[in-house]
């Protein structure tokens, strides 16, 4: 059990390597590296959507899964230890003493409780990884490397290979299935020296063939075809953060927004400080990866960052995030900036902040605006604070700060009181809160109507069809005639909301973005859990003809007046909760919509000013 040594021969080599092939030595200490040499986005018209960093997660965004394992579980076993609740068996899997975790600033376990310790229950900590996303992950040899001393074991699909194994080093033999990986430390820091197990990183089987970033291998004869040097990931993961799968998807896209991806929706982050870093011993928790890593993705993709700001950020965390983005981003890159999401969407908690922060601001009075009114007003007010602190941090740069003024589809009334703001401007001197702001966004997703609750037994009646509905299902979508809902979502009303919001987006002299969008196929309340439903929309995503509705759909987005469209989202399993992914998990080789994204791209160059 000796402390496994960072440096080596090897490793310099590599870094060198790697650095003479247009990687900044920088990315070996965790800065950003030099951005790939990309062009296939150079007139894309379109943007995309990445997911949160989760273990359940079918994308495959890092070469090291430790970073988006669970959170610790604290767990016990009558078998190894009395002091295990035996009222609640239950609690062997997860004791719920996280609170009670001897964890060093990384999040680190640094010791576990002795034996003889009566005050918890907890005697282990375990991560779970790739669990739950249907075995979407390769098969092979997992590599463990850790500093420290201690004691870690596997389960699930995964078994040590000691013969390959050495201290430092574990060698992990892998047969994907949906119960992905346990790693579990049973000992830490045996001989109470301080070195504890730490810096924990879980390396994927594969590699890259050297001098193309996005060519993933699977084993040294992959490069060797292509008369190229192979260089497994265990020699990168100093130097290399991304799968280069995920990078090859992702290189398309003109803009990459991180809205998931720092957990926008969950978010409680004030102050700069509190933020996840990218030492941290993993960055999936509630708020989210590190907004470095986002930064260096970007930068890594040569494509624009579309940032949300979280409700509760300080302005000195606002000032901050534009000081480190300058400092980050090449000069040829724009960044996109937004605050919060869907502030009037109560699915998420921002909107109750807002609007509590906003009534405040504006206290009731007889006769007077709704606190939801005050909620979009004061959305509106912090919207046009946010850019205008920005735009001052960048200075001289500040025209590739692109401010972003999200709306609601569905009602534009919403979207003109944000741009308007009238309770803030009557304290502004009659200012708009649009006047600082570069572009308005809204998310014109076609086809929700079908998961309305009062919809569903007529929708769900279409399965006995031969074909299970698609036909019917299509059809809808298409022209909405069939169930002729005033609140239907099909492909004419969608192209209504487009306009109206493009009209507005015209009086205040702002672009027109998408800031999500694409087929909204899920069922809403109970209508959730009716399982025609899901097999219906999941069916009606892989089909074929989904492809070339959204070809459609695309164009009637430009001929109606919209510019960058930003997709959601890239990579994620079909389930009851919806179909989102243009991909259903990374390999996947036929997917009709991700195919129509890079079809529209390859068609339809960007066609508004000053694009790129």
């Amino acid at each position: 059990m000796t402390q496994f040594k960072r440096s080596s021969p090897l490793l310099t080599l590599v870094i060198a390597l790697w650095t003479l092939l247009g990687y900044s030595l920088a990315a070996a200490h965790g800065q950003s590296p030099a951005s790939a040499s990309d062009t296939a986005n150079a007139r894309s018209p379109l943007g995309i959507n990445i997911d949160a960093l989760t273990y359940w997660s079918t994308e495959w965004p890092l070469l090291d899964e430790m970073k988006r394992s669970s959170d610790w579980l604290t767990q016990c076993s009558r078998y190894k230890s009395a002091t295990c609740a035996p009222q609640a068996p239950a609690t062997e899997w997860d004791t719920r003493e996280q609170s009670r975790l001897d964890l060093d600033p990384e999040g680190w376990i640094r010791s576990l409780p002795a034996a003889d310790d009566v005050s918890v229950n907890y005697r282990t900590v375990a991560t779970l990884l790739l669990k739950g996303n249907g075995g979407a992950y390769p098969s092979g040899l997992y590599t463990v490397l850790y500093d420290g001393e201690g004691t870690i074991e596997y389960g699930f699909d995964a078994v040590k290979n000691a013969a390959l194994s050495q201290p430092g080093r574990d060698v992990l033999t892998v047969k994907a299935t949906n119960a992905g990986i346990l790693l579990r430390i049973t000992a830490t820091d045996p001989h109470r020296t301080g070195n504890y197990l730490r810096r924990i990183r879980v390396i994927r089987p594969g590699g890259v063939c050297v001098g193309d970033p996005f060519a993933y291998a699977e084993d040294a004869a992959a490069c060797q075809a292509q008369g190229r040097a192979y260089m497994p990931f265990t020699d990168l993961e100093e130097v290399r953060r991304f799968h280069p799968l995920f990078l090859s998807d992702l290189r398309h896209y003109r803009a990459i927004r991180f809205m998931d991806f720092l957990r926008t929706n969950t978010s409680e982050l004030v102050e700069w400080a509190e933020r996840p870093r990218l030492e941290h011993a993993r960055w999936s928790g509630r708020n989210g990866a590190p907004v470095e890593l986002a930064l260096e993705l970007a930068t890594t993709l040569d494509a624009d960052p579309w940032i949300n700001i979280p409700a509760r950020a300080s302005d000195d965390y606002v000032v901050q995030f534009a000081r480190l983005a300058r400092e980050r981003l090449p000069l040829h890159l724009r960044i996109y900036v937004e605050y919060a999401n869907e502030v009037w969407n109560d699915q998420f908690s921002a909107g109750a902040w807002v609007q509590q922060q906003a009534v405040q601001r504006w206290p009731d009075q007889p006769g007077g605006p709704s606190p939801f009114t005050r909620r979009i007003n004061g959305y509106g007010k912090r919207s046009a604070e946010l850019c205008s602190l920005w735009k001052r941090e960048w200075g001289s740069d500040s025209g590739r700060v692109v401010c972003v003024m999200g709306g609601m589809s569905a009602n534009s009334w919403v979207t003109e009181q944000a741009l308007k703001c009238p309770l803030w401007a009557a304290e502004n001197g009659g200012h708009p809160c649009a006047e600082p702001m570069d572009a308005l966004a809204i998310a014109p997703y076609f086809g929700g109507h079908l998961g309305y609750s009062r919809l569903a037994s007529a929708v769900a009646a279409w399965t006995a069809q031969p074909d299970g509905g698609l036909a019917l299902l299509f059809q809808e979508l298409v022209t909405g005639d069939l169930l002729n809902d005033p609140k239907a979502l099909a492909l004419p009303a969608v192209y209504r909301q487009i306009a109206a919001h493009r009209a507005l987006a015209d009086r205040y002299r702002l672009g027109l973005f998408a800031y999500e969008g694409g087929q909204h196929l899920v069922g809403v309340g109970s209508a959730q859990n009716d399982e025609r439903l899901e097999k219906l929309f999941t069916a009606a995503n892989r089909a074929a003809a989904m492809g070339g509705l959204y070809d459609d759909y695309l164009n009637g987005w430009r001929q109606a007046g919209g510019q960058l469209f930003m997709h959601f989202n890239s990579a994620s399993r079909y389930t009851r909760y919806g179909s989102w992914g243009a991909k259903e998990f990374q390999t996947q080789s036929a997917a009709p919509k991700h195919a129509a994204l890079l079809r529209f791209i390859a068609n339809q160059p960007c066609w508004w000013l000053g694009c790129r």
